[in-house]
């Protein structure tokens, strides 16, 4: 039995085949999403920005409180 030493060939797909296949599927997968209503999306910007100032007025007192913590045991400053 001979061997046949042939290349494999690709299915006939370059680079810019893919790239413009990826770019085809971005299209159709963003065309699937269900954007949001005005409404919607500033009701959940004001619930993320609220919920941001929380956290960091809850950090803030945070390293207030072990800040004063440190000057009490002679540590800080």
């Amino acid at each position: 039995m001979a061997k046949e030493n042939k290349k494999q060939t690709t299915s006939g797909t370059g680079i810019w085949e893919k790239i413009t296949g990826f770019f085809t599927g971005v299209r159709t997968e963003a065309k699937r999403v269900r954007w949001p209503k005005f409404s919607e999306l500033m009701s959940n910007s004001g619930k993320v920005i609220v919920f941001c100032l929380l956290f960091a007025a809850f950090f803030v007192l945070c390293d207030l409180l072990i800040s004063e913590l440190l000057v009490l045991i002679g540590v800080g400053k």
